[in-house]
Order: C-alpha cells, then structure tokens, then sequence
C-alpha cells in the first residue's frame, strides 16, 4: 500500500513501442484494487496496452492515439498522408526544444508530441472512470497521478516528462514516482518484461522495453523507507533494437532505395 494526498490513483505506463494505465477508486486506508484499461476492443482485440502511436494533422492538431492513430494513418493515400504527422516509438526523443521526424519525414516540436500523447491519456482514464462510476464526476485533482520513467534517465530527462504532463493540463494531479509492491513477481505485456525478485527485504528489479533495459536494487527499510544498495544502470539496448537492426540487414539485402520506398508506400 502507498500512502497519497488523494484517494484515488491513476498511474500511467508511458512506453516507448506501448503504453497503458491502471486506476484505483479504493478509499484510503484500504488495500489498493487497481484496474486495467483494456485497449483495441473496436478491432477485435482486447490488450492491457496501445501502441505508443500519436497523429497529427497537417495543421498539428491532435488526431488519434494508439491503435485507431496507426490504422488511420495505414488508410491515408497520397496527399493526405504526406501532409499529417505520424509519430510512434518515440519515448526515447527528450529534449524541450528538439523537433522529432514523423513517418513521413516532416517534424514537430517534441515537447508537443508528448503534451498531446499525455493528455490524450488523462482525458481517456477520466472517460473510463466515469463509465464505470455512474452519477459521479471526476476531475483530474481528484487523482495521484502516477507516472512511471526508466530508472536509467537523467534529472533533466525526468523534468521534461513532468514537463509534458503538466502543460495544458488546467487541474493537474500530483506527479511521483514509487514502488507499489513488493512481493516476487514476474509480469509480461505488450512490449515489456518486469522481473522484481526478492530476497528478505532486499528488491532487484529488472525491466527490458521496448527502449530501454533497467536495473536497479533496493533495501526496504523498516517504515517502508527505500535505500539504493545498486545504482540505477542499464542502456538504450530495449526491443527495439532487434527491430533496428532486422531492418539494417534489410537494407543490406535490397539496398536503401528499395526499403525506403517500401516504408513510405506500404506503412503498415
């Protein structure tokens, strides 16, 4: 159990291939009761994540996130698509001021990538809460706001996510990170393997992403205190690395010209 300034939490898994949320109504002092956000239930899926995938159109607004922004990006011909803006995989671009090339090879401001893809998101758990809570309102203070980053990133790397999820966000939560449970686990989903193993009081945590690969260890103190025996390391070798390269031997066998327009005629 954590304690908050809210009785009520949402915490958000932003990924770098995918991303998804869990949120809890159980009133303080009880033992948390999260539950997941299913995604892609309209294509005939049913996923505890979406794929980290946000579109813009020619104009910069705001589209679609996750899988209804790649399958609409997918059915753009022509004209259309070459003047939208299709982002995906794109966790590992962080910097305020650095603009991050879409599908298509046009770019945008990174910052706004990440504002638009954190309040798409706010929006939904709200909309899915109130769903499933009917005859009451919510508003985005109600919540602790959660938001989980790699173990690996620098101060300023932190900063521009608190950055991103606080612009334009007239009632923002509060923003931290901890560590929720402490029992031995193995968890597997889209995009993600956690492994938290655990000796006595003594936590080693291991998570290999679609971007990055995490390690750290951790002593629980009594009182619930953490104490880091292992410095956070790790790098930027995470899946989709394997995918970067796969494509480089592609390029090898049919020669850049070939796969490039590949990739820009057939998207999907």
């Amino acid at each position: 159990m954590i304690s908050t300034m809210h009785d009520f939490i949402i915490a958000i898994d932003f990924g770098t291939a995918y991303t998804g949320y869990v949120f809890s109504l159980t009133p303080k002092g009880a033992e948390i009761d999260p539950q997941m956000r299913r995604w892609g239930r309209d294509f005939g899926l049913e996923t505890p994540k979406t794929p980290t995938c946000i579109l813009f159109n020619e104009d910069k607004e705001f589209i679609k996130f996750g899988y209804k922004a790649k399958i609409v990006y997918v059915k753009m011909r022509g004209e259309e698509a070459r003047k939208s803006y299709f982002f995906e995989n794109f966790k590992m671009k962080l910097s305020r001021d650095v603009e991050i090339k879409a599908a298509n090879g046009k770019s945008m401001k990174a910052l706004k990538v990440f504002t638009e893809a954190l309040r798409y998101l706010k929006d939904d758990a709200l909309r899915t809460i109130a769903g499933n809570t009917a005859g009451r309102k919510f508003i985005a203070s109600d919540f602790t706001w959660v938001l989980t980053v790699p173990a690996i990133w620098d101060p300023s790397a932190k900063q521009f996510m608190r950055e991103a999820a606080t612009q334009r966000q007239p009632q923002p939560g509060v923003l931290y990170v901890t560590l929720l449970h402490s029992q031995t686990f193995i968890h597997r989903h889209a995009g993600n393997i956690c492994l938290l193993l655990q000796e006595v009081s003594i936590h080693h945590f291991l998570c290999v992403s679609g971007g990055t690969i995490d390690i750290t260890v951790h002593e629980v103190l009594d009182g619930g205190a953490l104490k880091e025996l292992h410095k956070a390391s790790g790098n930027d070798l995470g899946g989709q690395s394997v995918d970067r390269k796969f494509k480089e031997f592609l390029r090898e066998i049919f020669s850049h010209g070939v796969w490039d327009e590949y990739e820009e005629n057939f998207p999907s």
